[in-house]
């Protein structure tokens, strides 16, 4: 507790007195949507070649990083520096989308995918680690050198605790360097450059199509081995990763044989030497915002949640009707009109503050349905998402729904094919897939909690796993508290965590919505409290890659937290994306 008081007491202190400093020198461009807007750091890379940030000293003072290893330094290793810099320093790498870097433009395939370091197209080449090596016999030696690296933030342990029976750190992230042959005359050294890459199937997940693996974020941890004589295993040319882990096998080998075969002569380098980000966007032009790109507008006129749409409405445009009207009244009584409906991406703006979702106002003859919805073009596989966001209203002037919810969703663009050896099989979207979801969903009304007018919203927190695992403590139609939350699988194909009642004036403001994806539970905040959390006992967490989807939908028909014929808007509603942040 004293700890972070006081870093962020002096963090607070820094910040405004940087603040002042920047508002009072640059040109009156940028309008912030509010005053409590956080502002991007403006300091500048401590190497440009490679877009490393340097971090504060005391960056992980308050923080526990995963590592597999204590510090240890191999039998003929003098040194090892991943970046050639001091392994002391805290650096940190954030992938920038540039107009110069379009890999990919039709909406069919994965947009920027290509997530690594050093940035393929920026940067044209490799990052280079230097190795200090001596050779310390009374001849001429050849060694054998390579450098491993692994994501330690989203993880299976390979410390201490190592599983031997299950692997599940075969799931981690990592990857290796060519192997290289190094030949120092007797009572020589040398510093070695080893070069490598992070990002791009490293594993070889994906022989099919190599973008569908980029780097994960979070810290890393590397390993450097320089051994004596050849390795039929980790210094194979062919070695497979999907099926060994190196860094298992080398804490194994430290365990059970006092570090005979390997950990005497490895070098490590703890995870807090580098942090990986991998997008951070304040919408300041740092990152590309030409849509299409990196932020895909969603085009379409399907609603697939809407069971009755037609593209008739009821012909009245008011944002004061209340229930009686719905029930009794004009609403009622008047006639069809034929409207447009649906996603359109001309609802969809970006620019340098933001990413405006609309859901237009009608006029009469002028009748509108739309909104909008876009998609984060690259995808990732676990890590921190924050979203900071203004949400339109969900009622209109008499506090009766206007039909208006909101979705911030984690959504998996190619689904696995059916497990037709599962019960559940028959749990289905319209294509006849199952794709997984990690979802922010904000209705109306909550069955059983809320009446279908009430004023207020809920907010509900859910992943899609279409009951993959069958052992989870609740089937589908149930509900339960299991480990202190209220759970259900009303939405059969979903397990849900209803939170909290949001009043009308939750939406007059910016609010920050945090995911914490790891691979046996997801964490779920709101403006930095934890409202939920689901784990791999309530839902199957899902393991492939998925893609940011954020909407502002119209629903309408046939399900209880919505109304059909709801009046059109007599003026716009907009959802505004502050930032967005994956780290």
């Amino acid at each position: 507790m004293f700890c972070n008081h006081l870093f962020n007491k002096w963090s607070v202190l820094f910040t405004g007195l940087l603040l002042v400093f920047i508002i009072s020198c640059r040109p009156n461009q940028y309008v912030a949507y509010d005053s409590l807007r956080p502002e991007k750091p403006s300091a500048g890379y401590f190497d440009k070649h490679y877009l490393l940030y340097k971090l504060p000293d005391n960056y992980y003072n308050c923080t526990h990083l995963h590592s597999s290893f204590h510090a240890t330094s191999g039998a003929f290793i003098q040194s090892f520096k991943p970046f050639g810099y001091n392994t002391a320093l805290n650096l940190q790498y954030t992938h920038i989308y540039s107009p110069k870097c379009v890999y990919h433009t039709a909406d069919t395939i994965w947009k920027y995918a290509e997530v690594c370091f050093p940035n393929t197209c920026l940067t044209h080449g490799k990052a280079y680690a230097q190795l200090a090596l001596k050779n310390t016999y009374p001849e001429t030696h050849t060694f054998y050198v390579r450098l491993f690296y692994q994501n330690t933030s989203y993880w299976y342990r390979t410390d201490d605790s190592l599983q031997r029976v299950t692997h599940p750190w075969l799931d981690n992230y990592y990857g290796a360097s060519d192997e290289m042959k190094i030949t120092l005359l007797a009572g020589t050294d040398s510093v070695v450059q080893i070069p490598f890459t992070i990002g791009l199937n490293p594993k070889g997940e994906f022989g099919w199509d190599d973008d569908k693996d980029p780097a994960r974020p979070g810290n890393y941890e590397f390993m450097a081995l320089a051994l004596p004589d050849s390795d039929g295993l980790l210094m194979n040319r062919d070695l497979n990763l999907m099926q060994i882990n190196p860094f298992a096998v080398v804490k194994m080998d430290e365990l059970d044989n006092n570090g005979q075969k390997y950990y005497q002569y490895m070098s490590y380098t703890a995870p807090n030497h580098f942090r990986f980000v991998f997008l951070d966007e304040y919408f300041n032009g740092a990152n590309d915002l030409t849509p299409n790109h990196i932020y895909i507008p969603k085009n379409g006129k399907e609603k697939p949640l809407c069971d009755t749409c037609s593209g008739w409405y009821k012909e009245v445009i008011s944002e004061a009707w209340q229930p009686d009207d719905f029930f009794k009244g004009y609403i009622a009584r008047a006639g069809y009109v034929k409207a447009d409906y649906g996603i359109k991406p001309q609802n969809c703006s970006i620019v340098l503050n933001g990413i405006k979702l609309t859901i237009p106002k009608s006029t009469k003859g002028d009748y509108k349905k739309t909104w909008g919805e876009f998609l984060f073009g690259p995808s990732f596989k676990y890590g921190h998402l924050t979203v900071r966001a203004k949400f339109a209203p969900m009622t209109n002037k008499a506090g009766t729904p206007n039909g208006i919810i909101h979705n911030l969703w984690l959504y998996q663009r190619d689904p696995d094919p059916v497990d037709t050896n599962n019960p559940y099989s028959y749990l289905r979207n319209p294509l006849g897939k199952q794709p997984y979801e990690i979802d922010f969903e904000i209705w109306n009304s909550q069955d059983g909690v809320n009446s279908q007018w009430d004023d207020s919203a809920f907010i509900n927190y859910s992943i899609v796993d279409y009951m993959r695992d069958t052992s989870v403590v609740i089937k589908p139609g149930g509900k339960m508290v299991y480990d202190g939350e209220d759970i259900n699988r009303l939405n059969v194909r979903q397990l849900n965590v209803p939170g909290k009642a949001l009043p009308p004036s939750f939406f007059n403001q910016f609010h920050t919505y945090e995911l914490y994806w790891y691979p046996e539970y997801v964490r779920f905040l709101v403006d930095g409290k934890e409202d939920a959390v689901i784990t791999k006992q309530m839902a199957r967490i899902p393991n492939k890659y998925l893609f940011l989807w954020i909407g502002s939908p119209l629903y309408q028909d046939g399900v209880y937290y919505s109304q059909p014929e709801i009046p059109f808007l007599e003026n716009d509603k907009n959802t505004v994306i502050d930032y967005i942040r994956i780290d």
